[in-house]
């Protein structure tokens, strides 16, 4: 589809910040590397890795649990809803709606895909209960059609950011499956490392590693987590090999999943307790990956390690093949391609 030059909106044009080039294409895209998500930030006008950014999407993303909870939704829910809210907020930001209605209608659409419907009215209640819990409850009956309004044009951009693909993946079952094999595996038992992965899985959503690695993944680097931080029960399974051979992911993705969950804990010791502990773990997680050969994981790290930025202005003559809010294929004229 064509539309003009200009930065204006029109009826068919996706409303996603970046998507003003001569053409797009809406095509749904799991994952991101580091590569792309920067690519997408410097686009957006964000800093480097926003870390201002960081911190209020961690807090939106408790704030989701929370409301969550109270509302009796089951955590593939939640869980759901925050991975929405990440995948939203990657191109939108909180920036042009407020993060309540962001936080709410991530809420709404999950409980839909995840078949534990709540009415809206219902959500947004709750949700105000707990932002704001000082305030006299709302009645259903009195929340404005204006807010409603809101929120059910920030639903129509979620679903356009999904480009309505409802699959959401999430480690919780393969956090079972693989502490079953680790159990018939080697002979252990897992169940208390699986208990520790299952709420360390939970808090990983506070991040970005939904859009970044598959579940599998993500549920390796909780387990192994998990015995970083039982090492009186676990110490020997540290150096296993079992992690990489047997739950098919690599061993720079599973380290980085680790210290991505330690960082939120250790910036949020009036929640999670003293920092410390988390980074003595931290520490014990460099030591080991530097003992470990790096030759099988060069390819691995090689797009993660460089830091990338566009080296040319982008016009807006440029053609962009640009496929809405879950592509990061670009295709700039006259020019490399940005993404492979």
């Amino acid at each position: 589809m064509s539309g003009s030059s200009g930065s204006h909106k029109t009826a068919t044009a996706p409303s996603t910040p970046i998507a003003q080039g001569q053409h797009y294409r809406r095509v749904y895209r799991p994952y991101f590397s580091k590569r792309q998500l920067a690519l997408i930030d410097q686009l957006n006008g964000y800093p480097s890795r926003r870390s201002h950014l960081v911190t209020i999407h961690t807090s939106n993303c408790k704030f989701i649990q929370q409301v969550g909870k109270k509302l009796g939704f089951p955590q593939t829910t939640i869980s759901t809803s925050q991975a929405l809210y990440h995948r939203y907020c990657l191109y939108n930001g909180a920036r042009d709606v407020q993060s309540l209605d962001v936080c709410i209608t991530a809420l709404f659409v999950g409980s839909k895909m995840e078949e534990s419907i709540k009415k809206l009215k219902d959500i947004y209640v709750v949700a105000h209960a707990v932002r704001y819990p000082k305030n006299p409850e709302l009645d259903p009956e009195k929340v404005s059609e204006e807010r409603l309004a809101r929120i059910c044009e920030c639903e129509r951009q979620m679903l356009e950011t999904l480009s309505f693909n409802f699959h959401v993946s999430h480690p919780y079952n393969y956090i079972v499956k693989f502490a079953k094999l680790l159990q018939k595996e080697l002979n252990t038992d897992a169940k208390a490392m699986a208990k520790k992965a299952y709420f360390l899985a939970i808090d990983s959503y506070r991040t970005q590693l939904c859009l970044e690695y598959p579940s599998h993944t993500i549920a390796t680097g909780c387990l192994y987590l998990a015995c970083l931080l039982q090492p009186d029960v676990y110490q020997w399974l540290e150096t296993s090999e079992f992690w990489a051979q047997h739950c098919l992911s690599r061993w720079a993705d599973i380290e980085e999943i680790a210290q991505r969950i330690l960082d939120v804990y250790i910036a949020k010791p009036s929640e999670f307790g003293p920092s410390p502990p988390f980074t003595k773990v931290k520490i014990r997680l460099n030591e080991l990956a530097s003992q470990r050969p790096q030759a099988n994981d060069n390819d691995s790290k090689k797009d993660a390690d460089k830091p990338w930025q566009l080296h040319w202005p982008i016009s807006s003559t440029d053609e962009w093949m640009h496929g809405h809010a879950d592509t990061v294929s670009y295709l700039v004229q006259n020019s490399p391609p940005i993404c492979q």
